[in-house]
């Protein structure tokens, strides 16, 4: 039996409010575990798992970018902080990549009814106007790429229900995102090192 809008609303809320409680859970508990310092058994266990420890945050990663359960883009940072900046940054972009051209099927392929899943009736309405008027997409994907705070999984939704070609998309996501991928991400990571490091003697 399929779930009726509004109960894929509230699913998609509760997962919402349970990834905000585990984030917070789970950054408190990272930052006082010695488990997960730099020279801890987390980046031992890293080492052995070889190829799988990139292969299985990329997974994430993609899920991440198909629905942000983890919040304020959080797994580019721990990407960051466990492979490094140069190794780090190319996994989040992999991940960002394969997740948002997925996204942009998703659209393709189901439209309407999958973004009203993940946004209300009023919202979807102000963004429709854009879908295929000039070049208002266009720019709405360039700010959601550029700011990291727009909810750009969304935008890249509604650009697989426009017009706009995969080819076009592809572009645009090469071009902008990178750069609020690496100045965020850098950014965050040292601030978090910053904190750590004071309150917990990281």
């Amino acid at each position: 039996m399929a779930l009726s809008l509004e109960k894929k609303r509230l699913v998609i809320r509760s997962a919402t409010i349970f990834g905000v409680v585990v984030t917070i859970l789970g950054s408190y508990f990272i930052l006082q575990s010695n488990y997960f310092r730099p020279e801890g058994g987390f980046s031992e266990l890293l080492i052995n798992l070889g190829i799988f420890g990139p292969l299985i945050f990329i997974l994430v990663q993609i899920s991440q970018i198909i629905y942000p359960i983890i919040p304020l883009g959080l797994t580019n940072v721990i990407g960051d902080l466990i492979f490094g900046h140069s190794l780090g940054f190319m996994f989040n972009f992999i991940g960002m990549l394969i997740g948002s051209s997925i996204n942009f099927y998703l659209g393709h392929r189901f439209g309407e009814e999958f973004l009203l899943a993940f946004i209300n009736d009023e919202t979807y309405q102000k963004y429709k106007e854009r879908i295929n008027r000039g070049n208002g997409l266009k720019k709405l994907l360039i700010i959601g790429f550029i700011l990291p705070l727009f909810p750009d999984d969304i935008f890249c939704i509604i650009a697989g229900m426009s017009k706009m070609t995969y080819k076009e998309f592809f572009k645009l996501i090469l071009f902008y995102r990178p750069i609020s991928l690496f100045v965020f991400t850098f950014m965050s990571s040292n601030i978090i090192q910053f904190i750590a490091d004071l309150l917990f003697g990281w």
